[in-house]
């Protein structure tokens, strides 16, 4: 049986949080806003630059001595996962090669980002730096499970969206946005959903505003993340990946998230939430739990 996703839950950091809100900001100048994002950069792999290190099409892999083989598995399934993303989000990463660093175990990883015990990933994204825990370290699943599991799960796919997200639209998004684009890739790529108890959209729901301000401090993280994926999703059914893409590249021009929206979509903010709301009470889709 998989692990629920409340227990390993890709909970955003505040340097996340702080990064975009440095690196976008307007009253930021270009020449902070660079020293702001290399010393993000820096401060996120400074700890894995001796680990050893294998070059693929498109990232930097960094890992422990002895997971070499597993890295040239883990490298080619994330190449895979590139030209999987561009079908959906077409995107030029040019000279760009995102960090993959294979971290062995949960307590690596909670460590690396100062988490309690209580609070685990199976992935995160910061900086063009992906930290993916080892499929290996999957120990809810036998052994013999833990590759495919991985696989069809998809972190790779999720985190490497993030990536892109960045590129296209300069982090200029709310997280509930993010993390429903990250999720809806997954869902075309690999039919996976995380579903839990009480992800159901029955449930009594998270405003607007509370998705907007504090989507990683909401204690229902299994129903935020279905909240974010549907309203993604309502976007896609009003006018496809296309205008998904086209909101990517007004965001990346600048433009605030929900004035790009109603450019794109001729809806206000009030006008989204009530068409999705709409939208989403049909679809029994919504509704259903694991």
């Amino acid at each position: 049986m998989a692990v629920s996703r409340v227990r390993l839950k890709k909970r955003a950091i505040m340097a996340a949080a702080l990064f975009l809100l440095v690196s976008q900001s307007p009253h930021v100048s270009s020449a902070l806003q660079a020293v702001w994002q290399t010393t993000t950069l820096i401060s996120v792999r400074r700890h894995y630059l001796t680990w050893p290190s294998l070059e693929t099409k498109y990232f930097q892999l960094r890992y422990l001595p002895g997971d070499q083989v597993l890295a040239e598995k883990l490298g080619k399934e994330a190449d895979k996962a590139v030209r999987q993303v561009a079908e959906l989000i077409p995107h030029s990463v040019g000279e760009k090669r995102p960090w993959l660093i294979v971290i062995p175990s949960q307590e690596r990883l909670q460590a690396a980002f100062g988490w309690g015990s209580e609070t685990g990933a199976l992935g995160v994204y910061l900086a063009e730096t992906i930290k993916i825990l080892s499929p290996m370290a999957w120990h809810w699943y036998p052994e013999s499970k833990r590759w495919q599991s991985f696989i069809s799960q998809g972190p790779l796919v999720h985190e490497y969206t993030h990536f892109v997200l960045e590129l296209q639209a300069k982090g200029n998004y709310p997280r509930w946005f993010s993390e429903g684009f990250a999720q809806l890739t997954e869902y075309h790529l690999l039919g996976y959903e995380w579903l839990e108890a009480d992800s159901s959209l029955a449930n009594s729901l998270y405003s607007l505003e509370e998705l907007d301000d504090s989507f990683d401090a909401l204690p229902r993280q299994a129903l935020a993340y279905r909240q974010a994926l549907s309203m993604v999703s309502y976007l896609e059914a009003l006018q496809g990946l296309a205008g998904l893409n086209q909101l990517l590249d007004k965001l990346g021009r600048g433009e605030p998230f929900y004035l790009a929206l109603q450019q794109i979509y001729g809806l206000n903010r009030e006008n989204f939430l009530r068409g999705w709301e709409a939208w989403y009470s049909q679809d029994e889709r919504w509704l259903r739990v694991r």
